[in-house]
């Protein structure tokens, strides 16, 4: 691998509009760090996880991080970090 590829991102192919995977990226574009609590509470997403692994797919950098709740439960939070 040259510098030159490490360098180029992959390609990103945007979700189609209105889909799911389409609300969460508008969503990560606006910085926001979901779980599937408030996937479901804004945007009545019950499947986060398969939807960013659609995402991650279409070249996305999904991000994701295990979060203790006030409650101690862990759960995965998605995001994506824009530069």
């Amino acid at each position: 691998m040259t510098q030159l590829d490490m360098e180029l991102e992959p390609p990103k192919i945007q979700p189609h509009i209105g889909t799911q995977a389409y609300v969460l990226l508008q969503a990560f574009y606006r910085g926001e760090r979901l779980t599937v609590l408030t996937a479901i509470q804004k945007y009545e997403i019950y499947a986060l996880s398969q939807r960013c692994s659609e995402l991650k797919r279409l070249g996305w950098p999904i991000q994701s991080q295990m979060v203790e709740t006030t409650t101690g439960k862990h759960v995965a939070c998605y995001w994506i970090e824009f530069q």
